[in-house]
């Protein structure tokens, strides 16, 4: 078996194809088995966490840092063991392990793989649905779901806002509140457009952003303001996977963020409505992005900085922020008509 062979035995056929979660611990293991001992050490390290990311963090169970070497099964017994009397060969000893560690960095890398490799769009309207978690001065969390479509063709869209509306008090159950917002649904035309670094975005300017990530880091310097860089490589990696951009923006926004300093890789989490993947730190714990195992999908977002005051220029609103402030990315992608979901 080549490299190449043993790639397309790792990455899945289609990244949202359940079979693809469904494969057996086992076909990793006779895959790794495979690896010859005298391939460089970050090749094999490449392929290690191309698995890991292939068959999901639950089912495979490797840790953050696997050291030491792993023995053979049976170790210890002499050879021509028998059993009921009948001659048994010793298996072969199998080939030490090498030390992996799992950091940000590769994980992020092998997403951007993954990313570049999903379906390009096709539909007319794209489709987002979020839920967002907004803490109020109180103590208590606001958290309702906004569900929309929007064609930047031709600017037709509808928006439901406070879906599943709840208020969220420490140590209280979930329930109905003052200020709850009731779900509102809106249809709409109009033109609309995202600001970063001074220039007004529409949904086919996302559509043509730079595809490979020298481009893409370029682009990103000439639209940072006043911004730290990791806030602000954290908050467009957010809109890159949340926008409807190509796969290969995607991919390459990942590469741009797996080279920030000093990040963390919290694996074996759970978004704030349960769903399995790692969390992907800053340095300063600030900024917290949880992906699907494949680290190709955006699954939430938290900021835990301090509070950040909405700022007006002109009609440009720049968003603010509260430190606990969560959002989850339920579903997004193209649909063909209003009402349809992907």
């Amino acid at each position: 078996m080549n490299t190449d062979e043993l790639i397309r035995a790792l990455r899945p056929d289609d990244l949202l194809d359940e079979t693809y979660h469904r494969r057996r611990e086992a076909d990793l293991a006779r895959i790794f088995a495979d690896l010859p001992a005298r391939w460089p050490s970050s090749l094999r390290t490449r392929l290690m966490l191309l698995g890991a990311a292939a068959a999901g963090f639950a089912a495979v169970a490797v840790p953050a840092v696997v050291a030491g070497i792993a023995a053979p099964d049976g170790a210890g017994e002499p050879a021509g063991s028998t059993v009921s009397g009948n001659a048994v060969a010793s298996a072969p000893p199998s080939r030490a392990t090498p030390a992996v560690t799992l950091d940000a960095r590769s994980f992020l890398l092998v997403g951007a793989d993954n990313a570049a490799r999903a379906d390009a769009k096709a539909g007319r309207f794209w489709y987002s649905r979020e839920r967002i978690y907004e803490p109020r001065p109180s103590g208590e969390i606001l958290v309702s779901t906004t569900e929309a479509w929007y064609d930047g063709e031709t600017g037709r869209g509808r928006s439901t806002t406070g879906l599943d509306a709840k208020v969220v008090a420490p140590g209280a159950a979930a329930g109905k509140a003052k200020g709850v917002p009731t779900p509102t649904t809106q249809d709409f035309r109009m033109k609309l457009l995202v600001n970063v670094g001074g220039e007004d975005l529409s949904q086919d300017d996302f559509w043509r952003l730079p595809r490979e990530a020298e481009g893409l880091r370029r682009w990103l310097a000439a639209h940072r303001r006043d911004e730290p860089d990791a806030d602000f490589t954290f908050w467009m990696t957010r809109l890159m996977l949340s926008s409807p951009t190509t796969p290969a923006t995607r991919a390459a926004m990942l590469r741009i963020l797996a080279d920030q300093p000093g990040l963390r890789l919290e694996r074996g989490v759970t978004d704030p409505i349960g769903r399995p993947g790692a969390a992907v730190v800053s340095a300063d714990g600030v900024n917290r992005l949880i992906v699907d195992e494949s680290g190709a999908r955006l699954l939430a977002e938290e900021y835990n900085g301090p509070d950040r005051e909405e700022k007006h220029a002109g009609r440009t609103v720049y968003a603010g922020a509260r430190t606990g402030e969560k959002t989850v990315y339920e579903s997004s992608g193209w649909t063909d008509t209003i009402g349809d979901r992907p």
